[in-house]
């Protein structure tokens, strides 16, 4: 399926005459367009036709120099006509449309993929995306919507009675164009203009509730500011070490804006390399002391840095998938073995002392026991597990007293004190598990599929139906997890 993404608009509310047309405007690294591009590529459109007016070809050159019709499948078209409203914009998009049915999208709206999977399955041919539990949007400026039987049947701003808010986000088949031709005769050129034209000729316009998911219309400066502060939220992971939150998401959030904004690194490509920086410092710790092991602690931390950029990238590109996360927590459980022996190498080297290799074998030991509860919890109740910080034995700090263990050459006494936290944190936890259960265990929770990084993770909506409203109903705000998160990341 195509999708047509308008983008001729003149944007004057955002207030900023003589800066960057609204569309290019940077959000964490992406323009809003590219965030368009990949929230719809997430939902498995594969062919962009990008209608552009209003300085379309700052628009398009600024597409080409930034190569995004190698990232994506774009047609660029130009609306001479963009002064007349938005529904233009569709019918400009006419001669290079494939198929029947094709998406319309607004290009400076923010939205969660994960949210609307089951969108495109429904059957019709007018579908939007509605929302009847709007968070992040000013409902009084928003197109509000009245329903009977999941259709539409009034929509405008100044509606009192409604149901819904109108997300922008539509499926359309060639049976509009009439409208719209009618529309843009009469010198109403608006979208809404020609929903209302079809609703009162009596066609179905279908709706799918994304019940509250994230959606952002990016209007003005502050809207633009609000969309910032929640993308930061939304890199942040709510299970987070202390280490981690304190230290190295400051860290890391700016390098993964970085990234996104200068190069074309994918998440796993992320992975690997962090990975191959554990390896190294692996093999720099079994030196047993000095520079070497100086600077293999230093590049443990770094490594420990740099393992959020991964999920930061996957998230700020909507590049989320199974795989990556599985991925990452195998590299991640290989990567502890390979310190953890390395360290144990130095140590014995340095001390000559048999113990060490006890000692060792149980840090190791304690270490994918923090892995392991937490996903064994996952699996055995369907849920999220409730450990909260407790004893900080997680990854971020366990790679941290390994970087102080480098810096102080004591490799023996890091290893203590991992294999101290672990233990003690598993068996703090085997309490909260065996308290969850109580003498009447509670039936098991559905887990919700967004604590995995969902890259292609889908939650599927109801068939088509004209009783209803098509509902995703497993529909929640994006999760903030990330690549490994629910999968025993600790």
């Amino acid at each position: 399926m195509q999708a047509v993404i308008l983008a001729a608009g003149e944007g004057s509310r955002m207030n900023h005459p003589d800066g960057l047309p609204k569309v290019l405007v940077d959000l964490c690294g992406q323009t809003l367009l590219e965030h368009v591009l990949g929230a719809l590529a997430a939902l498995g459109i594969r062919e962009f036709i990008i209608v552009v007016g209003y300085r379309g070809e700052e628009i398009e050159g600024w597409i080409r120099r930034h190569r995004l019709d190698r990232r994506w499948a774009i047609q660029v078209v130009h609306n001479p006509c963009w002064p007349e409203g938005n529904a233009s914009s569709i019918l400009a998009a006419r001669p290079y449309l494939k198929d029947d049915r094709f998406v319309v999208a607004m290009g400076d709206h923010l939205f969660d993929p994960q949210a609307l999977q089951g969108f495109l399955k429904v059957r019709g041919d007018f579908v939007g995306v509605f929302d009847s539990r709007p968070r992040l949007v000013d409902v009084a400026e928003a197109t509000k919507a009245r329903s009977h039987r999941g259709h539409v049947v009034a929509l405008g701003k100044d509606l009192t009675e409604y149901r819904y808010v109108d997300t922008g986000l539509f499926i359309c088949s060639r049976r509009i164009f009439p409208f719209i031709e009618e529309c843009l005769a009469e010198g109403v050129g608006t979208f809404n203009e020609v929903k209302r034209r079809w609703i009162a000729q009596g066609y179905v316009l279908h709706i799918f509730d994304c019940q509250g998911a994230f959606w952002m219309d990016v209007d003005t400066p502050e809207d633009l500011a609000r969309a910032r502060e929640w993308m930061s939220r939304r890199l942040k992971k709510t299970r987070d070490g202390l280490v981690a939150r304190w230290l190295n998401r400051r860290l890391s959030i700016p390098i993964s804006r970085w990234l996104v904004r200068n190069t074309s690194l994918t998440p796993n490509q992320i992975t690997v390399g962090v990975f191959g920086l554990t390896v190294l410092a692996a093999l720099l710790f079994c030196w047993g002391g000095g520079l070497p092991v100086l600077l293999a602690g230093l590049l443990a931390q770094a490594a420990s840095i740099l393992d959020g950029c991964d999920g930061e990238v996957a998230r700020l590109r909507h590049m989320s998938t199974p795989f990556g996360a599985w991925l990452d927590a195998v590299l991640d459980r290989w990567g502890d073995a390979l310190l953890i022996i390395g360290m144990t190498w130095g140590a014995w080297r340095a001390l000559a002392q048999p113990w060490v290799w006890p000692l060792g074998f149980l840090a190791l030991t304690g270490s994918f026991l923090i892995s392991y509860s937490e996903a064994r919890y996952e699996g055995a109740f369907r849920e999220l597990p409730l450990f909260g910080d407790g004893i900080p034995a997680k990854r971020d700090t366990r790679l941290f007293l390994m970087m102080l263990g480098g810096l102080s050459g004591q490799l023996a006494l890091a290893l203590f004190l991992i294999l101290v936290l672990t233990v003690a944190e598993g068996v703090r936890r085997g309490i909260m598990a065996a308290l969850r259960c109580g003498p009447h265990p509670h039936p098991p929770n559905p887990l919700p599929l967004s604590r995995h990084r969902e890259r292609g993770r889908g939650r599927k909506g109801f068939a088509a139906s004209g009783k209803a409203a098509h509902r995703n109903p497993l529909s929640l705000p994006l999760s903030p997890y990330g690549r490994g998160e629910g999968l025993g990341e600790g």
